[in-house]
């Protein structure tokens, strides 16, 4: 439990864009309310601590997206999705853009753990965008969707990429009233995209 803390602390401090250098072993201790002797239980330096942290939080992010949804409609699957993107993005903005992982902090892990963790981001988007097409495939059957290929699909994902990007940040309330004519207005975008 006391790591998976440690590991949540770490993800808000890169979420939050926090320097790298600003990341130490005795910051997280206090942001945890610990020790920095406990944190040196579990790992004997700060890079080995955000590496284990990103792996930990990648490895659940994809288990969570190879899961799906259990939904009944292409609609109901779409807004499940693009809420579970907004989550995903407001708890760690580069899961869904990996680039940002790589322009501010791939520079300070050893090219071995930055090469594990770029294939790891890179596999998670597979992940997002192969959920992302089995709901689509779902729209089409349901008549909702016409003709689907993989460019469309792509261009639509980049799409709803592109417009959280410019609206998700750590404030976002995605149970308001606002937020919910958001995503019904995504929605619509998203299948002006796909048809």
């Amino acid at each position: 439990m006391k790591k998976e803390m440690i590991y949540e602390e770490v993800l808000a401090m890169l979420n939050d864009r926090v320097d790298y250098k600003s990341i130490t072993l005795a910051e997280v201790a206090k942001r945890c309310g610990m020790g920095k002797s406990t944190i040196y239980e579990y790992f004997v330096s700060k890079d080995e601590m955000v590496f284990n942290s990103i792996i930990f939080y990648l490895n659940r992010m994809m288990k969570f997206f190879s899961n799906g949804f259990r939904v009944t409609t292409f609609r109901a699957s779409l807004k499940v999705f693009i809420k579970a993107v907004i989550i995903t993005m407001k708890a760690n903005f580069w899961m869904v853009m990996p680039w940002t992982f790589l322009d501010n902090y791939a520079p300070f892990l050893t090219e071995e753990d930055a090469d594990t963790i770029t294939e790891l981001l890179y596999k998670c988007k597979e992940v997002i965008l192969e959920l992302f097409t089995a709901i689509c495939e779902k729209g089409k059957e349901e008549g909702t969707l016409f003709e689907i290929n993989e460019k469309n699909i792509n261009f639509a994902y980049n799409g709803i990429i592109c417009s959280l990007s410019e609206e998700v940040d750590c404030d976002y309330d995605y149970e308001s009233d606002e937020s919910k004519l958001y995503v019904e207005d995504l929605c619509a975008c998203v299948l002006r995209q796909l048809n």
